[in-house]
């Protein structure tokens, strides 16, 4: 527990704004329809927010996790590398086997005959299966959190929480998730990187106890 606590306070600016996204999302969640939140943020876009948009979905894509991870391996922060490589791995299993073992569907399905109510991007293929939960909202949470905790500027914090919300903002405006989707892809996500970072800082607590606070940067301290 102590472990726990002391990666949420020396990542604050992450971990706070991302209560705070837990929070609003349950109320919002507790207050509207599955079709009200779709419809309400859905329908708001335009040209240049499709455009954007699609760009900012791919930060959620398990490429660019694996871009940083080859780029850990290029630079040598091996211990890194596992530790992202396992949060990757763990999250990916989750969501899999949640998603087909609820096979929900996505909005284009949902809708059915109003699909003329869905706005949708004319280059993205929309997926009809498999909605819950969102992927992309589970790999972007899980990787900004990542680095979150193993970049030494913690500033950095704040950007991290920001290009994750889009990330998964960008999954219902490209008409492929529910917010229930990408609020709980989100809270799975951040609890992958949660449960290996913690696991490897408790390790490394049994073997010195000055490494407690300090084993995930100092694996870091160059980066």
């Amino acid at each position: 527990m102590k472990t726990l606590f002391t990666l949420f306070r020396k990542n604050s600016l992450f971990f706070l704004p991302f209560l705070l996204w837990i929070i609003v999302g349950g109320v919002l969640l507790a207050t509207y329809s599955q079709r009200e939140l779709f419809l309400g943020i859905n329908g708001e876009h335009s040209a240049i927010g499709d455009v954007l948009i699609t760009g900012i979905t791919y930060l959620g894509d398990g490429i660019m996790f694996g871009i940083i991870l080859i780029l850990m391996l290029i630079m040598q922060k091996f211990r890194l590398f596992f530790i992202g490589l396992a949060t990757f791995l763990l999250a990916a299993i989750i969501v899999q086997i949640a998603k087909h073992y609820f096979n929900a569907p996505r909005p284009i399905a949902y809708f059915g005959d109003e699909t003329a109510l869905v706005h949708t991007v004319k280059w993205v293929t929309v997926h009809s299966s498999c909605s819950f939960p969102s992927g992309h909202s589970t790999v972007a949470f899980g990787m900004f959190s990542f680095l979150a905790i193993i970049i030494r500027n913690k500033k950095l914090g704040l950007l991290f929480i920001g290009l994750a919300l889009l990330a998964a903002y960008s999954r219902i405006y490209l008409a492929q998730h529910f917010f229930a989707d990408v609020y709980v892809g989100s809270i799975l996500g951040t609890l992958c990187t949660v449960i290996v970072c913690g696991f490897f800082k408790f390790r490394d607590s049994t073997e010195s106890p000055e490494l407690c606070t300090e084993a995930i940067l100092k694996a870091n301290a160059s980066l």
